[in-house]
């Protein structure tokens, strides 16, 4: 996958008087928060998350623009002459969903580059006029290369630029490892035929009239498609679970980059995409208020990609893990005749076959992987008349035997015999052959061996440092442990590290 998921199943511990809602160790009190959120009659509702038990320091990793909103956004033109309201939303266009899955940074800094790709991503499904195109491309080159640090942040405005010099490349020749890791990796050449694999747009773009910003003219733009937009980060941000978000605080945390996909006129938000994965918000979506004093929407940046109806794309697999036969369905915009290719990484050995019409627009070939060498492999669709018409990358894994598998951690700068408080780090280590794992976690069970905390990470690397808060838990006796799974042959393999009995006290 190429995105890290932290999904926490949480109990937590309410701190004191409704009026401290910003603590000092933890980002927001979301009870007193609740609170207050009812007695003022707000349209949004609050919830604990894998996020609010973070403290300032770490929440600001989860951000990362170095430019601010420049607002306001002038209001006064947002409706339209006939004083009609609009609607927009490019999760049901047409009926269709023509984004991405949501995607999360992680530890670090860069959600620049997730929203500029998110936003690149919808542009060619759009451009393409196919909205199920979806090109996976990666927000790790981009922040690598474009001159990002998860420690910093970095600039959209120098994101676009670097995206219109040169370029993108997927995800399968650079997978988003440095939220697994909350460390940068340097500009390299991610994989042999790198430059072959790079995803051009025309221009960028930023919509403006009125003073600051018109509304208007970003909801013309819309109309297009997304927008890449920055918002100041309010203390109470962070636990936002469903409604139309306003923010209360007067805590502002930092800058952050989100891609912008719709707008409410007779309810007065915009629809934003963010990049802390699908458990935070709305299926992580929020509605902003037009009245939020956020700057959202105020500074914009859109692309331009030709349109054009000669493309074709690999619907699956895609990142899958995958025994025995593997069907393989291609999806095109024109009538012609199609073959997918496989082949290992930086290998020049491939295999090909004809890709057999379904329907109008789609084909199918299946692969017996029983006698593939188990590992990663490419595979893409190309055009037998038109040697340019080819496919993006998309990547998956054979397996066809059982795993062998470890997973070991030990504290890092505390020792695990003395009451832990606050946050904890462990350095993880992991083997796994034939191929490596699919997911980890961490877990964390209670006495009576109930499960009260979970962390899913589906980058696996062979070492991580990974980091848990003791106080998003009540102090008490705790065993915690590590387990990795892997998918083979229609079974789920799964190791667990050695449980170790702890005790929570802060």
């Amino acid at each position: 996958m190429r995105k890290v998921s932290l999904s926490i199943a949480l109990l937590f511990s309410a701190l004191t008087l409704p009026l401290s809602v910003f603590a000092s160790h933890k980002m927001v009190n979301v009870k007193a928060l609740q609170k207050e959120l009812r007695d003022s009659r707000a349209q949004w509702i609050a919830s604990e998350n894998h996020l609010t038990g973070l403290s300032r320091l770490e929440f600001k990793r989860m951000l990362g623009s170095l430019e601010q909103p420049r607002g306001p956004v002038d209001y006064s033109d947002a409706y339209n002459n006939s004083f009609t309201y609009e609607a927009l939303d490019w999760r049901n266009r047409e009926g269709v969903n023509w984004l991405g899955d949501v995607m999360n940074q992680g530890n670090c800094g860069s959600c620049v580059a997730f929203a500029a790709v998110a936003t690149v991503e919808a542009t060619a499904s759009i451009a393409a006029k196919f909205p199920w195109l979806k090109p996976n491309l990666s927000p790790e080159a981009l922040f690598a290369c474009g001159g990002g640090a998860c420690n910093r942040g970095w600039y959209p405005s120098s994101a676009a630029s670097y995206i219109k010099r040169s370029g993108l490349i997927d995800s399968a020749c650079a997978p988003y490892t440095m939220g697994a890791t909350g460390k940068d990796v340097s500009c390299k050449q991610f994989c042999p035929d790198q430059s072959a694999r790079v995803f051009k747009v025309t221009k960028s773009f930023a919509p403006s009239g009125g003073f600051g910003t018109s509304a208007a003219a970003v909801k013309e733009a819309l109309k297009k498609g997304p927008l890449m937009t920055t918002m100041t980060v309010y203390a109470d941000f962070i636990s936002y679970k469903s409604g139309i978000y306003k923010s209360i605080s007067n805590e502002s945390v930092g800058g952050h980059a989100v891609s912008l996909v719709g707008y409410n006129d007779s309810e007065r938000y915009w629809i934003v995409r963010n990049s802390w994965g699908a458990d935070w918000g709305e299926a992580g979506y929020v509605r902003v208020s037009w009245d939020d004093k956020s700057g959202i929407a105020s500074s914009n940046i859109g692309f331009e990609i030709p349109t054009k109806n000669n493309y074709v794309t690999v619907m699956m697999p895609d990142n899958s893990y995958v025994s025995g036969v593997m069907d393989v369905k291609a999806q095109f915009g024109r009538d012609d005749n199609f073959q997918i290719t496989i082949r290992k990484p930086g290998s020049t050995f491939a295999a090909s076959l004809p890709c057999q019409k379904s329907e109008q627009t789609e084909c199918l070939a299946s692969f017996d992987t029983a006698g593939m060498a188990e590992g990663k492999y490419e595979v893409f669709a190309s055009s037998e008349s038109d040697a340019q018409l080819k496919s993006m990358i998309k990547s998956f894994v054979v397996i066809n035997s059982t795993p062998v598998m470890s997973a070991n951690f030990k504290p890092s700068g505390f020792s695990m015999e003395q009451p832990l408080k606050g946050r904890v780090e462990f350095d993880v280590t992991t083997t796994s052959a034939p191929v490596p794992m699919q997911t980890l976690e961490f877990l964390v069970v209670d006495s009576s061996q109930r499960v009260v905390a979970r962390k899913l990470y589906d980058v696996v690397l062979p070492a991580m440092k990974l980091g848990f808060r003791t106080n998003s838990l009540p102090n008490g006796q705790y065993e915690i442990f590590f387990r990795g799974s892997l998918p083979s042959e229609g079974k789920t393999y799964s190791v667990d590290s050695t449980h170790h009995r702890v005790t929570f006290k802060n």
